[in-house]
């Protein structure tokens, strides 16, 4: 635009407003006006927005004088010149937008979608996709046909919905040179007009300049610096970022502002433990990937394998595989309802805390009712009786009942509570837990529990 300015290429006011609307836009934010200028990034391929200050705005603007090709010579060579910076100020309402969003059919909302980098077919050649597919079916799936569904339609449905958020993760444990950053490359091509292939430090998400994952429909998480030395920390942060529509962005020199959270993750670790996990956790699918193929010196044949794959990525293997999610059908697809895998299993173990112990060492009485003064008697020495009491009432509820005459308090957990501990207790938790059932039905039928019930009845 300034060369056309220079070399008079306009003509009247009009064709620079119209050049200068495609480029400049503001609309309103917390504090102040947020300008945005459309630029070209030659890594993408695609216009991007960069959010500027209105001074530095003005600076640019100053640089374009107006010098029409029909203007006078004597006006040229006396009169002051003007610069495009009066024009946007005469003009400041075409200008205005009502905000900023990742998508809107709304002409006065500013939209960063614009489609993606590949285009869609009419028809899909699936040989070109077998190496890809076989690769998350095999390897990254581990051969578990729940959990290699999940993840196609996972991906279509992100794909199929370029403004909404899955509200679910996918975390990919494994060993190194299997394959796990093939699969996510692939992703991330995809949509690399809106993707961030390779974040290390959740600094980047919540620290002082996060603008990296604004905007982005697909994150890659490698290897995770952990919040605090904390992977508790990790998962509560993590569960924001997963869950939250809408992400705060600081960026340096610019003032705040709060962007849509389109961000649809993939985790991809070698930890044994690379999150804390609840029991009832709903947001994280979690593979086991299977070492199908490795790149080390004892597998170097596996090499050609993995050149054969890279080679396999063209223009042609991109095209066919956005067709391919694109007209995948996800009409019955719900992304929360999350496959339960053993490697879950495990995470969601050693993140137990002290309560899940006592529910499932005891399973089958907190199912049908356990007298609150026996739970207490379980409580960890290290606990607060307040704090212990406040995490039960949050997975039971209380109810009255008669034992051995006596009117009774008792916790029954919670029905979808118990949805999800049917789905964690293994062969050695349900022994312990017919153990302890049948210690306590004789502990009653000999009368035992009359005393500690009799007591906490007085007490209240």
């Amino acid at each position: 635009m300034q060369e056309k300015a220079a070399n008079g290429e306009y003509e009247n006011e009009e064709q620079i407003v119209i050049d200068l609307t495609r480029l400049l836009v503001y609309y309103e934010g917390e504090t102040e006006d947020i300008y945005a200028i459309k630029g070209y990034d030659s890594i993408c391929d695609t216009q991007v927005l960069y959010h500027k200050l209105e001074a530095t705005v003005y600076k640019q603007l100053e640089k374009i004088n107006k010098n029409f090709k029909n203007k006078k010579i004597d006006e040229k060579n006396y009169s002051k010149p003007l610069t495009v910076k009066h024009l946007f100020k005469k003009y400041a309402s075409k200008f205005a937008k009502k905000g900023c969003k990742f998508t809107s059919e709304d002409p006065k909302i500013l939209t960063v979608f614009q489609w993606y980098k590949y285009k869609k077919l009419d028809t899909i050649d699936y040989e070109s996709l077998q190496m890809y597919l076989d690769l998350i079916k095999e390897t990254i799936a581990a051969g578990d046909e729940r959990v290699y569904e999940y993840i196609l339609n996972w991906i279509a449905w992100m794909i199929q919905n370029p403004r909404k958020k899955s509200r679910a993760t996918i975390v990919l444990q494994g060993r190194q040179g299997i394959g796990k950053n093939r699969f996510t490359d692939v992703i991330s091509e995809l949509t690399s007009r809106y993707s961030c292939s390779n974040i290390t430090n959740i600094d980047e998400f919540t620290g002082r300049f996060n603008s990296v994952v604004e905007n982005k429909m697909f994150t890659v998480l490698n290897e995770m610096m952990n919040y605090n030395d904390s992977k508790k920390g990790v998962a509560t942060v993590m569960k924001s970022i997963i869950s939250d529509l809408t992400i705060k962005i600081n960026e340096k020199n610019q003032p705040r502002r709060t962007a849509e959270n389109v961000m649809n993750i993939i985790y991809v670790t070698n930890a044994d433990m690379p999150v804390q996990l609840d029991t009832d956790d709903r947001r994280h699918l979690v593979c086991a990937c299977k070492t199908v193929h490795q790149v080390t010196e004892e597998h170097k044949e596996d090499v050609d394998y993995f050149n054969e794959l890279s080679q396999s990525y063209t223009q042609e293997f991109y095209e066919n595989l956005m067709t391919f999610f694109l007209e995948r059908d996800i009409s019955q697809f719900n992304p929360t309802l999350i496959p339960m895998t053993e490697a879950k299993k495990q995470l969601i173990n050693v993140s137990r805390s002290p309560v899940d112990d006592v529910i499932m060492e005891h399973y089958e009485q907190f199912k049908q009712g356990i007298p609150i003064s026996l739970v207490n008697s379980f409580k960890p020495s290290n606990w607060l009786l307040k704090t212990y009491k406040n995490a039960m009432v949050h997975k039971c509820e209380e109810q009255r009942i008669y034992v051995n005459g006596i009117r009774t308090r008792v916790y029954v957990l919670n029905k979808d509570q118990q949805s999800y501990y049917d789905k964690m207790m293994n062969e050695e938790d349900t022994e312990t837990s017919n153990a302890n059932y049948q210690k306590y039905k004789k502990t009653v039928q000999d009368d035992g529990l009359i005393e500690q019930v009799v007591q906490e009845t007085k007490d209240e």
